[in-house]
Formats: structure tokens, sequence, C-alpha cells
């Protein structure tokens, strides 16, 4: 009888770090983003990249491309990040081109410096932003 309660408890456990591990691997579904461009012209967003802290390493994310008009607030569309359900993320940064008056974009991929989010845990359908909301200069 000991040997069938301990057979139990090896598999109870096993489940039980199996569901743990499959947590870390899940997706932060629909991510948005808000940002405010600063820059004298138009701009394309183009990906993200961010410290997890849960693995203390930078991950990049390619994003939908966002065009966002100087001057105006912002918000992305959606967008997945990797192994980053229920984890905190922080230190943003956001590569972009500005746009050119043919339509086409510079040749030259900018980013922003750091930035830390009001609330850094990922959960799916959120919008990071700053206080106050966060600006491409």
């Amino acid at each position: 009888m000991r040997l069938t309660k301990l057979v139990v408890v090896v598999v109870a456990v096993a489940v039980a770090m199996g569901g743990v591990t499959a947590h870390a691997g899940d997706a932060c579904k629909n991510v948005k983003f808000k940002f405010v461009n600063k820059r004298n012209v138009a701009i394309r967003v183009t990906k993200v990249e961010y410290l997890n802290k849960a693995n203390n390493k930078r991950q990049t994310e390619d994003l939908k491309a966002q065009e966002c008009a100087k001057g105006a607030t912002c918000i992305t569309s959606g967008d997945d990040l990797r192994d980053s359900e229920g984890e905190n993320l922080t230190n943003f940064v956001f590569f972009f081109n500005d746009l050119e008056a043919d339509g086409g974009t510079s040749k030259v991929d900018r980013h922003t410096k750091n930035k830390v989010p009001v609330k850094q845990k990922c959960s799916a359908d959120m919008t990071y932003t700053g206080s106050p909301v966060w600006t491409i200069n």
C-alpha cells in the first residue's frame, strides 16, 4: 500500500511541475503599446525589445507595422509576446523608421531609450504605457 501512495505522490508532483513549465512558455496574447510620436514626421514602428524579469533576458518581437502621424497618440494593433504571460516585463525599446514624403521609409533604423511601464505584469489584451504616456522622439 505504501508503494501505491508513493507512486501517486510522484505522479502528482510530476503533473504539477509539468503545469508550471507549460505556463512559463505561454505567450502573452494581443498586447498593445501606447505612445506619442514627438518626431517632426510620421513614423512606422516595426518591433519591440524588452526585459523579461522571469529569466532576466532581453526578448525581441516583430510588431505588425504600425504607422503613427506626427504629434499623434497611437496604440499598436496587438501582438503576442512569447513566454511572457503572467511575467513582469520592463525596459521596452521601440524600433521605428521615419516615413518619407514619397511614401517610403528611412533606411536608418531608429530606436528609443528604455521605457518603463506603469504596470509590468503581462496579461492578455493589455496595453502597456508609461506615466506620462511614452514618447518617441
